[in-house]
C-alpha cells in the first residue's frame, strides 16, 4: 500500500509541475517549497510531510537527490507545522478562571446552638488574654510611631 501513495504523491507532483512548465526531475528546492505553500491548506501538516517525503523518495530513486532535504524546503514546513499549531490553540477554548469566592464561605452553617457553660466562658477568656499578651509584646518591638531622639547641642 505504501507504493500506491508514493505513487499518487509523484503523480499529484509531476502534474502540478507540468501545469506551470516546470521539471519535476530535477526539481529545484523552489519547486517543491512552491507546491508545499500551494497544497498545505488542502492536508494537515502531518500527511503534508509524508506526501513531501515520497516525493523526495521518488526523487532520489530517478536522480540518486532530495530536495525535500533543503534547507528552504525544511523552512517552509516549519512554517506549515507553526500555522497550524497556532490555528489549533486559537480554536481551543482556555479554561475558565477560578472563581472569586467560594459558596462555603458565604453560606451560614447550620448547627444546633448549645448554652455556653462556665468553663467555655472561661477558656475563651483564658485565650484572650494571651493573645492580649502577645500583641503586646509585639507592639514593644515594632512601633507606629517613629521614636523620637534629642538632640544635644553643641
Amino acid at each position: 500500500m505504501p507504493a500506491l501513495g508514493k505513487t499518487r504523491s509523484w503523480q499529484s507532483f509531476e502534474g502540478w509541475c507540468h501545469e506551470r512548465g516546470l521539471s519535476p526531475a530535477p526539481a529545484h528546492p523552489w519547486t517543491l517549497a512552491a507546491y508545499i505553500r500551494v497544497i498545505e491548506g488542502t492536508m494537515r501538516y502531518d500527511a503534508l510531510k509524508r506526501h513531501v517525503d515520497q516525493i523526495g523518495q521518488a526523487h532520489f530513486e530517478m536522480r540518486r537527490t532530495r530536495p525535500d532535504r533543503e534547507p528552504s524546503v525544511q523552512r517552509v514546513l516549519d512554517a506549515v507545522r507553526r500555522r497550524e499549531e497556532a490555528k489549533k490553540r486559537r480554536k481551543q477554548k482556555p479554561p475558565p478562571p477560578p472563581p472569586l469566592f467560594r459558596a462555603e464561605d458565604f453560606l451560614e452553617e447550620k448547627t444546633s446552638k448549645k448554652p455556653r457553660t462556665r468553663q467555655d466562658k472561661t477558656a475563651k477568656a483564658a485565650r484572650g488574654k494571651t493573645a492580649d499578651a502577645a500583641n503586646k509584646k509585639k507592639s514593644k518591638s515594632l512601633r507606629v510611631t517613629p521614636k523620637l531622639v534629642r538632640r544635644k547641642r553643641v
